[in-house]
Order: structure tokens, then sequence, then C-alpha cells
């Protein structure tokens, strides 16, 4: 990655770090929202929205439920309102070194705020003729003013900025060195249960926080604006944005104070009785007695209690040394697994340079029965899963993880274009593998990692020999198409399923030839009747508009999608008010593939205008892209590796 200096006075670079969740389709972003308003090409159109919706102040948010674990279990996020988003460009501005001071109070948070970030990045790509290999490079300023700066997040974060590394670190051995006992715990729902309030109750205390409610201050503010964000609710903040984290850690922060006092207070010393770590909200308390770990959750019950904060008891669990838990052997020994598999496809052999220097030479191996090493492979995983006691999604996700990594460094080995059954074989052993793995798993995490590994598959094979495309897309199409049916079999009514929205974007670099029909698309959706066609939501509109594009194929699906919307707006009193229907107006009159007349009827219906409509429509479609990114072209790879960076939590 080659690393640029931020410019410091871009304060709207919030809206690409802080505002939306991770768990989105691939292509809808705040980049051109981001555009239009550094550009200043915005005010016109949302002056118009502004009159045109009777909220005031607050926004309704787009809400919309992800899969949670294989239980069924579903987790609500939410996409905030884009006129509730200019708030936070002011409030990030004024106070981002207040933020960092009460984000840094507690030496028990592994993921405290320390900084405003000083770098954004430009990703190196594997098939890119402007990757840049040396960290150190200055990245060229024409190639800089094609790219929205991919930016990890507003802040930077210490120690740690994912869990995950917490247990890598030397500190968690040295904890286990030192202390006997460890215990977990976390809060209940914390986020749906945070009373925006608390933010004032956590800096000046509930008395006096009370009596100064009207006054402009930072805590009032910070209250206002999320509520404002949610709908006017006091009770519970959005879920996904970066900005509720950081909501959440001011008051997680003053919390874990006030429990270092009481414990002061009873003569139990940090350092030496035990020690606490938290990231966000789950707990990592050490000690070498029993009684003081009791006393420890006692204390920080009572203390979450006063802030309405309650920790989830069939969570909590007491170990004793040595802390390696059955996931840990398991990883441990998958890893194990990985790495043989690694060196099963991938050989080094030692070759002397001009000036007599030996160096290694990769090399892909050919593998003679893919399918018979893909089953042997997962006959090991199944065997690694079952001696530890564990279920097959807790470590299928490293699987996804680690074929993504070896496909994308296979096809660095110079030269790649090597013996095409090698090549082939190759590719059907490693998808063999990491559809299965995929299919033990399915989310938001694991789908762009296997899109990351699909996209690179299409470009190596882009003007590749048509036989051996044609075996892999195969595969591919094939593949996708059980796990996304199985999928949609057992998911509710009422999800999204992001994840599989996200494959079927990255399936849109498979030749025409090898899309899904119409056919498949109603059945994957559930579209059987006109009438089904009214449960789709922004995310799912968008998708299959920018999927089907202009294939006459799907003319019932896009007829009836453009139906739906129109009537959406016309059954709806107050559309502006909705963050989905705002995002959606804008993207549905900007995408290339819609009619004009049905864009006209979208004017009409949402009361945004009744005369001049195709000037109007001129003039939203002229601002490029808004939230959706209809380019058919557009490069997933880069797109997906950005994504990547930008997953900080």
């Amino acid at each position: 990655m080659s690393h640029v200096k931020i410019n410091k006075d871009d304060n709207n670079r919030v809206l690409l770090t802080e505002l939306l969740p991770y768990e989105v389709p691939m292509l809808f972003s705040n980049d051109g929202f981001y555009t239009l308003i550094t550009e200043d090409r915005h005010k016109g159109f949302f002056n118009k929205i502004k009159s045109l919706r009777k909220s005031g102040k607050y926004g309704i948010p787009f809400n919309y439920d992800i899969k949670k674990s294989v239980e069924g279990e579903v987790r609500t996020l939410s996409i905030m309102h884009p006129l509730n988003q200019f708030d936070f460009i002011d409030f990030y501005a004024k106070y981002n070194s207040l933020i960092i001071h009460l984000c840094s109070k507690s030496t028990f948070s592994l993921r405290r705020v320390t900084k405003v970030a000083k770098f954004y990045y430009s990703p190196d790509l594997v098939f890119d003729d402007n990757t840049h290999k040396d960290d150190d490079v200055e990245v060229e300023p024409e190639f800089l003013d094609r790219e929205i700066p991919v930016l990890k997040s507003y802040f930077t974060y210490e120690p740690i900025d994912l869990i995950y590394k917490f247990y890598d670190r030397h500190e968690y051995q040295r904890l286990e060195q030192r202390f006997d006992f460890l215990m977990e715990f976390d809060i209940n729902k914390c986020f749906y249960n945070i009373y925006t309030h608390s933010i004032c109750w956590a800096i000046k205390g509930k008395e006096i926080a009370k009596r100064n409610s009207r006054k402009f201050s930072f805590e009032n503010d910070f209250d206002k604006i999320m509520q404002h964000s949610n709908y006017d609710e006091t009770n519970g903040i959005l879920v996904g944005p970066e900005v509720s984290r950081i909501f959440a850690e001011i008051i997680l922060q003053q919390i874990d104070i006030n429990v270092l006092k009481r414990l002061e207070e009873e003569k139990i010393k940090i350092g030496i009785d035990y020690e606490i770590r938290r990231y966000v909200d789950d707990f990592f308390v050490f000690s070498n007695d029993t009684n003081i770990l009791d006393i420890i959750l006692k204390t920080y019950k009572k203390e979450l209690n006063y802030y309405k904060l309650y920790i989830n008891n069939s969570k909590t669990e007491k170990r004793s040394t040595p802390f390696l838990t059955n996931i840990a052997v398991g990883k441990h020994e998958l890893r194990t697994l990985l790495n043989q598999l690694s060196d099963r496809v991938i050989s080094t052999s030692e070759e002397k340079e001009n000036d007599g220097l030996e160096v290694g030479i990769k090399n892909l191996n050919l593998i003679r029965n893919p399918y018979g090493v893909s089953q042997s492979f997962i006959k090991d995983f199944q065997c690694i899963v079952k001696r530890n006691n564990l279920t097959y999604d807790i470590l299928s996700k490293e699987i996804v993880r680690h074929i993504k990594k070896l496909v994308t460094d296979s096809f660095k080995i110079s030269p790649v274009t090597t013996d095409k059954k090698v090549m082939e074989n190759y590719l059907l052993l490693v998808l063999d593998i990491v559809f299965y793995a995929y299919s033990l798993n399915i989310t938001s995490s694991t789908t762009f990692k296997l899109a990351q590994t699909l996209v690179i598959i299409c470009k190596y094979l882009d003007k590749k020999d048509e036989e051996m495309r044609h075996i892999i897309f195969s595969k591919i199409i094939k593949d996708s198409d059980f796990v996304m049916t199985n999928f949609q079999r057992k998911i509710k009514n009422n999800e999204t399923n992001v994840e599989t929205l996200n494959l079927l974007i990255a399936l849109k670099k498979l030749d025409k030839t090898y899309i899904f029909n119409e056919k498949k698309i109603r059945e994957l959706f559930d579209l059987k009747e006109k009438d089904d066609f009214k449960k789709l939501n922004y995310f799912h509109i968008i998708t299959l508009l920018y999927y089907i594009d202009d294939n006459v194929e799907f003319n019932f699906i896009k007829s009836n999608i453009e139906l739906t919307t129109i009537d959406r707006f016309k059954t709806e009193d107050d559309p502006f008010t909705k963050a989905e229907l705002t995002l959606l107006f804008f993207d549905f009159v900007c995408c290339p593939f819609v009619s004009m007349s049905s864009k006209r009827k979208v004017l009409i219906e949402s009361h945004y205008a009744k005369t001049n409509l195709d000037q109007e429509i001129s003039l939203i479609g002229s601002c490029g892209k808004w939230f959706m990114d209809w380019d058919i072209d557009i490069d997933l790879e880069r797109v997906l590796k950005k994504k990547e960076w930008g997953s900080s939590y």
C-alpha cells in the first residue's frame, strides 16, 4: 500500500469512515456523496429535500437485518439519513480533540482513540498498471485525483484495532503467565440499549447533566445528533457506524474509571490483584483469585446498571490456565493444515541469477486430481472440528481468508503464464475448497473475501484460453447457484441477505453467458408474483438493477421494480424523512438502466418536481454517482481492496 498524507482541513472525510456500516452492498458507499459535498455541488438538491421533509431535524434511518449466526440470529444495522450525516462533519471538526481526550482515560481499553489519522492509502492490486510495490513511493497527483481516499478511520486506535490481535499480542501471553484465571463477559445488546442522555452523565454526572440539558456543550450536542440520526429516539443508538462505537466508548471509559475507583476503595489493587482489558463491550478480567473476579463482575454490574446497561449472563465465562480454548486449538491445527495445502500447490526452487546469487523462485505445482485433494483437505478439516468439539462455521472463515490470500499470492508469481493444465487444476482445487468453506459460514466478511477471490480469477482468465475459461466459469456459477439457493431457503423473509447480494455483484464479472437467468433470479429473491416485489428494499433494488442492467431477458423484473418504486413514493406521505427513500430517490433517478418515464413519475410522486422533469433528471444525473456506483465496467478488485482496508472493527 502507498500511503499519502491526509489533508486535515478536509472535514468531509468523516463521510468515508464514520457513518456507514461495513456490511453493505459493495457498490454502495458515501464516495459520491463525499465528492458532491467536497465540490460544493449538493446544496440545491439538499435544500429542496429539506424543504420537502416534514420531520424537522430528525431522519428515519434505513434499518436492515444481516445474518449473525448459523442458528438464525440476526443483527439490525442502520444507514442514517444523508441530511443527518451533515451534522457529524461539523461535529468532528469542532470536537475531535475532546473526543481523543474522552476516549483515552481508561487503561483498560484495547481500542481507544489516540489521534487523528495522518495518512490514507492507495491499494496495491494483483492486476493493475498503477500498483505501487514500495510503501514509501509517492503517488502521482493525477492518480490521486482519480481516487477517493482509502481511509481506514478518522482516528487511529491503540493498542489494537481488531479483537483477534489481542490474542496474538505478547501482552496476552504475559497476562496468562501472571494470572491463573480469566473471566470474560460482555454487555447485552449494548448499542441497542444505550440511553443517549447517558453520554451527558458520563461526562458531567447525572445530576449536573439534568440541570444543564439545554445548554450548548459537547455532550449535549452529541446526544442531540445521535437522537436526530435515529428518529429522535433516546433509547438505543444506530448499530453499524463507527461514530456509534465512539459514543459507546466514551461512556464505557467512564464506567471503567468508576469501577477502578470502587475496587481501590475495597483495597483491590490494579496490576497486583487483577488486570482488565476491554475491547468495545467485550471484557477480559485476569486474577489469581476467583473471589476477586466475582467482586469485579458485581462492581461492573452495578456501574453498568447506573447507565441502564446490563451484562449478558449467558456469555459470562471463567477459565483457568491455560486460557487456550478449543477454538484456539482448532485454529492452530487448521493453520497447519492450510500451510500444508499451500506447500502442496506452490513450491520454491533455487535458481542462480546473473550475478551468481541464488534466489528462491516460486512455482505452481501440477495437481493431477484436484477434487481428490479437495476432498482430502475437507475430511481433515472435519476431523479438526470434530476433535475439538466445535461447529463448522467457527473455523470455516479461516479457510476462506487463507484461500483468498493463496490465490492473490499465486497470481503474483512471475510469470503467471504457467502451463494451462497446472493453472486449470489449481483453480478447480481452490474453488472447490473455498465454496465449501463459504457455504458453512455465509457472512458479509466471508462474502467479501470470496468475491475478491472470484474477481481476481476472472481478471486472470480475461483473454485466456476459451476452454479453460468455460471450465472455471462453469464451476463458479454452479457452486454459486448451489450456495445461494441453499442460503435463501434458510433466511427469514425480513432479512436483506446483503451477503448474497454482494456475491451476485461479483458474479457480474463472469461472461454474460454465465449469468443467472430470470427464473433463477426470481427464485433467489422469492419473486413469484407481482406483489412480491413490494417486499424488496433499497439494497435489493439497486443490486438487481445493476445485475440485470439493459438485458431484455429481465424485462419482467425491471418493469416491476420500476412500478414498485413509483408506488412506494406515491403511497408515502413524507418520503424524504426516510433515509431509505431518499437514497432510493437519487440512485433511481441517476440509474442508467431505468426508463425516463419511470424517473419522471418518481419526481412527480415524491413531489420533488412537477415541471421541467427532464431538466431535473439531467441535473441529478450530472452529479455522476450518488450512493450506488452504476459503472458496469468498474474495477471490482479495487472496490474490494478498499473495502478490505476500510474494515476497522
